[in-house]
């Protein structure tokens, strides 16, 4: 054996020592694996219908992360301090990726305006929320003014979302429900779609609601009395903004017992953006949307044949019939109980590409469904939990 032949023997002897791990991850293989992944970006990018082929085979192939449950109690400071301690990374995540680079556009200057306003927005409320806010963010190791404007950046105008809900009354009782469509907070908002359970405290109701990290107020809550509150957005405030929506409708939830006490509030509301909330009293069987446009009037529509539905649009003295998908669909289908509701989420005329979670409160028998993890949500599975345990 030549000498030659006996340094390729302790080559391959020495690759063959090595750990797989090593040999799997060797320069080689890094570099073949950095081409491959540039090459299929580049064919999503630039080959026609790929990213819509891609996007379906991510969320196929990845399965989402489902709903987590975060639970809250004590003082706004420790049920700040328990929220951010439980979703510190994903709090910090949508901060930097969505609060900084898709609302403030990456700008520090944008930033420091809109962090500035949020501040000045929070400062005319109870200083529950801003102390809350507070916890949470230090608890998260991140920036407080960076966590007030992710609560206020829809009331200051800086974004725009879509959502559609249903609202029926049925001979087995009153079922709330809602489709939250948004733009999936830049990719990661249907793996975290957070259930937020707050305890009973003096002054405070327990509630149940629905909500990304880092929100401290609520995009669909019920309380512990069956009243209820969904949100749809439909414009940008004119003018100056008084309260945040979302804080208002946990406001709302953790105070008032009856659907009288919170039409009261919601016909009150101080001036701020146009939007459509959805408000039910399971106990009482009674709803209603309440719409306020940009003069910052709020008027009150009532179900129509027990059946009561929302959009981004301002419906008051308005026919619907012909003209609201939603509403078409849903006095089509004509749901007697949650399969039937589910089916006009879903239906192809009202489920929306964008759809991150779809929920259902059933009050009457103590359950709340909901499909999230994969978009759009309502196509997949509901899952059922109990509403209040």
């Amino acid at each position: 054996m030549t000498k030659e032949d006996v340094d390729k023997t302790k080559e391959v002897s020495t690759l063959q020592r090595k750990p797989l791990w090593k040999r799997i991850f060797c320069r080689r293989n890094r570099l073949i694996a950095l081409i491959s992944v540039i090459v299929i970006l580049l064919g999503i990018q630039f080959i026609p219908g790929a990213k819509p082929a891609a996007k379906f085979v991510v969320f196929k192939i990845i399965p989402g992360a489902g709903a987590s449950t975060v639970r809250l109690h004590g003082t706004p400071t420790e049920m700040g301090t328990q929220h951010g301690r439980a979703r510190s990374w994903s709090i910090a995540l949508l901060m930097k990726i969505y609060i900084y680079r898709i609302i403030c556009r990456g700008d520090d200057e944008k930033y420091r305006i809109r962090t500035a306003a949020a501040k000045k927005l929070l400062e005319k409320i109870d200083p529950r929320w801003i102390t809350e806010i507070t916890a949470t963010a230090k608890a998260a190791g991140v920036k407080p003014g960076t966590m007030m404007l992710g609560n206020t950046f829809l009331d200051l105008g800086f974004y725009l979302a879509a959502c559609r809900q249903v609202i029926v009354k049925t001979d087995n009782g009153l079922l709330h429900s809602h489709n939250l469509d948004w733009d999936n907070l830049a990719g990661v908002g249907n793996f975290l779609v957070t259930i937020f359970r707050t305890s009973a405290a003096p002054g405070r109701f327990a509630t149940v609601h629905m909500g990304f990290p880092g929100m401290i107020g609520a995009l669909d809550i019920i309380n512990e009395h069956g009243v209820a509150l969904s949100f749809n957005q439909v414009g940008v405030a004119r003018g100056e903004c008084e309260m945040p929506i979302f804080i208002k409708m946990r406001d709302i939830a953790e105070r008032c017992d009856s659907f009288e006490a919170a039409r009261q509030e919601l016909l009150n509301m101080p001036p701020g953006m146009p939007f459509c909330i959805g408000l039910s009293d399971a106990k009482n069987g009674k709803a209603a949307v309440f719409e306020r446009g940009n003069s910052n009037e709020i008027n009150q529509r009532n179900p129509r044949n027990s059946i009561l539905t929302a959009d981004n649009n301002l419906w008051y003295g308005d026919k619907m019939t012909g003209r609201s998908a939603v509403d078409d669909v849903a006095h089509k289908i004509n749901p007697t109980n949650v399969e039937g509701v589910k089916k006009v989420l879903r239906d192809e005329k009202v489920l929306l590409a964008c759809n991150i979670y779809s929920v259902i409160f059933d009050y009457s028998n103590n359950k709340l469904y909901l499909a999230a993890g994969n978009v759009p949500a309502a196509e997949d599975t509901y899952h059922e939990y109990p509403l209040f345990e």
